[in-house]
């Protein structure tokens, strides 16, 4: 008996000291969760572009590193230590030994890129301090890769899922520090020797409305010197016209959709297509026939993008005329037209002014405000207010990945809906035209939908008082006042349509496969002070993404154009009989089957609703 009990008290101490070992190991893997959130916290802080001075961003690097280190400490003492050496239930210790690793990995290259950055951020940049920045921002790229390579070898045991939520949330960083490194590369192309980089300058008029944006009214050529980029030319596209003998040679779908426009050799259609890469194209090619002159790219930029400078660098005078950030977009889109309406040559020169005033206002801000300007032209690039393309393929790669590429490919396995019109009446009418989209879809249990995508187009101008370089008619063909339109509604490749209507009347449209998508075309005339609406009924077999029996995921992509004045835009999404909403893109809301979303498009909105059954 007395043998008996002893067994039984040997056997009660091992498992209350297995019992207080487990209980040991779970706070210790608590405080690993704990300490690596924070440092990602505080890397996150460090990184911003407003985190504050090179010593401000370093003691919060610092700290970070410590949270990491006391991570990676932790996992090597008892009892997590002794635990990571199990073959099968060390596995999830040793997956969290690959995270705390990577996160000590990435604070150091953090630390080098904030360094190299911080130059750039508070004074005049140079090639060199470029280049250093770039190389930081590639260095941390292949960093990433690595640590993420390493989080990707492991085998968890029951973390699974913690496990692929971080290689969801990491998996992005690496491109992205590729693309900006990329970037810079491109930008410290144009602090060389004099002419060794040169770039084709299209300023964009929206007023008149072309695929990118608007009609490349005044361009200018950029070139590189050794202080930063010069603006050598700056004239109007007819003097390019006037030299252009001959076209380029399109691609075989470019030519079959836009090649009735001239878009390969008339220097006011070359910007019709709404994809930056394809006009980029055929800028770059058009310009060395033209003048024998090779560009390294072309960056499209409009009044609104120009307001970001000045709110950076402050006010430039042209002509007589103060602007701001307030009214330049006023001043060049309509005023300059009312000012100079019996005189095209001044209306030229006082074009040209703003463009030569603008670039010097933005080698200013560049090194006096680099941070408020960088934030105002990215949030322009938003709006695709600015626009680039590089022949460099390494730079076109990084520019698209940046989301200043001006892509208008549809998206990969998502819905996808684009408003583009283009003006038809030689007038400035798009200054007054106010646009409203409405994407209406009831999707089935299959992933199959129905839709129904109509633009509204409202014509705010008041005719009187305005003159006809802005109101038309251009000729006899337009009416004064009337908004002339080739207005194109983009929407997923998988779609066919059943029935197009103008203001509810049935009417035929052309539909065409384009940049992935289908592209359906109406034209339109739009009177003063009336309105238009474009309607489609639409049908796709695969419009949501089936995750499993239960469960749905339905995608879709607003992209919105270059105008003036963003798109309103507005989406209802209805479930499956028997279906709920269980996920639901920001500032969406659910009322029983059906859910809803508005907003403007100032920027793309990618919208995510999953659906689940019952």
């Amino acid at each position: 008996m007395r043998r008996r009990l002893l067994i039984v008290l040997l056997f009660s101490l091992v498992a209350a000291g297995g019992a207080a070992v487990a209980w040991q190991a779970r706070v210790q893997a608590r405080m690993v969760e704990h300490d690596l959130a924070g440092t990602r916290a505080l890397l996150q802080q460090a990184g911003g572009i407003s985190a504050g001075q090179l010593a401000e961003r370093l003691v919060l690097i610092d700290q970070a590193e410590a949270r990491a280190l006391t991570a990676e400490g932790r996992l090597a003492r008892f009892p997590l230590r002794q635990l990571g050496a199990l073959p099968l239930l060390g596995r999830d210790v040793r997956v969290a030994g690959a995270v705390a690793a990577s996160a000590t990995g990435t604070v150091r290259a953090t630390r080098q890129v904030v360094t190299a950055l911080q130059p750039i951020q508070t004074g005049p940049p140079t090639r060199a301090s470029i280049l250093r920045a770039a190389d930081a921002l590639l260095g941390l790229h292949r960093t990433l890769e690595l640590d993420l390579e390493a989080v990707r070898a492991t085998r968890p045991l029951i973390a699974s899922e913690a496990r692929d939520r971080y290689l969801e949330a990491a998996t992005g960083a690496p491109a992205t520090a590729q693309r900006a490194g990329q970037g810079l590369k491109l930008a410290a192309g144009l602090y060389g020797p004099p002419g060794t980089a040169r770039w084709f300058l299209a300023f964009q008029n929206p007023a008149e409305l072309r695929g990118t944006g608007g009609l490349i009214g005044e361009y200018g050529i950029l070139e590189s010197s050794p202080e930063g980029p010069r603006l050598t030319t700056v004239d109007h596209y007819q003097e390019l016209d006037h030299r252009t003998r001959k076209g380029v040679a399109l691609p075989r779908r470019v030519a079959r959709r836009y090649g009735r426009f001239a878009v390969d050799r008339a220097w006011s259609a070359v910007n019709i297509p709404p994809d930056m890469p394809t006009v980029g194209r055929i800028v770059s090619k058009l310009y060395q026939q033209t003048t024998g002159d090779r560009i390294d790219g072309v960056i499209a930029a409009d009044p609104l993008a120009v307001a970001q400078v000045l709110r950076a660098s402050g006010p430039i005078q042209a002509g007589g005329v103060r602007l701001t950030a307030d009214n330049v977009a006023e001043e060049t889109l309509v005023q300059a037209y009312v000012r100079y309406a019996e005189d095209d040559p001044a209306r030229r020169r006082f074009l040209e002014q703003v463009a030569r005033a603008t670039f010097e206002a933005f080698r200013r801000a560049l090194a006096e405000q680099p941070v408020e300007l960088l934030r105002g032209l990215a949030g322009a690039a938003r709006g695709r207010h600015v626009q680039a393309y590089s022949r460099d393929p390494a730079g076109q790669r990084a520019l698209l990945g940046l989301g200043v590429g001006g892509s208008a490919a549809a998206p990969a396995g998502a819905d996808y809906l684009m408003a583009v019109g283009v003006n038809a009446g030689g007038n400035k009418l798009d200054a007054y035209l106010h646009r409203a989209l409405d994407w209406r879809v009831r999707l089935a249990a299959d992933g199959s939908a129905t839709a129904t995508a109509s633009l509204t187009l409202r014509n705010d101008v008041a005719v009187a008082g305005l003159p006809r370089n802005v109101v038309g008619p251009y000729d006899a063909r337009f009416r004064k006042g009337v908004n002339e339109q080739i207005q194109t509604l983009y929407v997923a490749g998988g779609y066919g349509f059943t029935k197009a209507s103008l203001d509810g009347r049935r009417v035929n449209a052309e539909a065409q496969a384009d940049f992935g998508g289908l592209a359906l075309t109406q034209s339109v005339g739009v009177p003063a002070g009336d309105s238009a609406r474009l309607a489609y009924r639409l049908t796709r077999p695969t419009a949501a993404q089936r995750l499993g029996e239960d469960r749905l995921r339905y995608r879709l992509l607003l992209r919105p154009q270059a105008t003036l004045w963003p798109d309103r835009a507005r989406v209802a999404v209805t479930a499956p009989g028997g279906w709920r909403f269980a996920v639901l893109p920001a500032g969406a809301r659910a009322d029983g089957a059906a859910a809803t979303w508005a907003g403007s498009l100032d920027q793309e909105h990618e919208l995510v609703f999953e659906l689940a059954r019952g």
